[in-house]
């Protein structure tokens, strides 16, 4: 699949949709983010201090859907959303300010949806947002394999069995001349007491791996717990990963929040624990801050973070 005319065909088809939406049984929704921290970070071992302001995965875009025909039960259903950096002025290094994230087009009924273009994995969203610092600093895509963003993607998720069990089924082209594909898959629980997912990735890039997650209200709390294991397919070797992540509202405004992620599977011996908290200034929008440290049996590569922030959903 052409990448760059599946894109063109994209905005061709949000264009057309957008234009007739007012004609037919439609809705649509725009939406974004913008998040900035200030951090300082330094490193022991070289005995270095730096301090940067960054964007934190800022983006925008539109989803909605439309019946297919009047009055049936079969939908299309479509997003474009793209993320952009408003410190640096660039998200995509030197080839333009704008970098494409989950954009598909799809057809939902009664039996599920079936959808393509380019989306997070199966295997990703099984986390359940277990990680409290998703695309922050301490984000655990920096210590465990799998969180990954795919392009000539096509999807596959079941409705809801009993309105709690469903599954995910992924397909992706693979770049590279084996034309083995890249599968990845999920089956997904949610009830009163619990959630909970499994999430299997098959010769993604070059690694097997599973996932077991487990996310636990606790009365203003919430417990989440992450095991994962992934094989290098090229060593035939086997490394284990673990996030246990702990947050409590704090009054009518605050959170406290406090995660540890440990793995060999991008750092040798890494460990990164994050303590930190968010308050809530209206519905769209918080500060926070956070110290985070990053341990290693590399010395170079351990660091700590602390951060202050600010973020705005719109």
């Amino acid at each position: 699949m052409n990448t760059r005319f599946l894109n063109i065909n994209f905005y061709f088809v949000i264009c057309l949709i957008i234009g007739i939406s007012s004609n037919i049984y439609a809705s649509h929704k725009y939406y974004g983010r913008i998040a900035i921290d200030s951090q300082s970070i330094s490193n022991n071992f070289l005995k270095g201090t730096e301090t940067d302001i960054k964007s934190n995965e800022s983006k925008f875009g539109i989803k909605g859907n439309f019946l297919l025909p009047k009055n049936s039960n079969l939908k299309l259903v479509y997003q474009v959303e793209y993320g952009f950096d408003p410190v640096d002025g660039k998200a995509s290094g030197d080839n333009g300010t704008f970098k494409q994230r989950n954009t598909f087009i799809g057809i939902q009924t009664d039996l599920g949806m079936l959808f393509a273009g380019t989306h997070d994995s199966a295997f990703k969203k099984s986390q359940l947002k277990i990680d409290l610092y998703n695309d922050l600093a301490p984000d655990i895509k920096n210590i465990l394999h799998g969180e990954n963003r795919l392009e000539d993607f096509i999807g596959y998720t079941t409705p809801k069995y009993m309105g709690k069990i469903s599954a995910t089924f992924n397909s992706i082209k693979n770049p590279s001349s084996s034309g083995k594909k890249y599968r990845s898959y999920s089956v997904n629980f949610s009830g009163d007491l619990f959630q909970a997912a499994i999430g299997v990735d098959d010769s993604m890039k070059g690694y097997d791996a599973s996932r077991l997650a487990i996310l636990i209200p606790l009365d203003k709390s919430k417990l989440g717990l992450l095991n994962q294991k992934t094989k290098n397919l090229a060593s035939g070797i086997t490394k284990n990963g673990h996030v246990i992540s702990f947050s409590r509202r704090i009054g009518p405004k605050g959170t406290f929040n406090i995660q540890s992620a440990s793995s060999s599977m991008k750092i040798d011996s890494g460990k990164h624990t994050t303590i930190g908290y968010d308050y809530q200034l209206r519905k769209s929008s918080k500060i926070f801050a956070f110290y985070s440290q990053l341990e290693t049996s590399n010395k170079r590569k351990a660091k700590d973070i602390f951060s202050i922030g600010i973020e705005y959903k719109f």
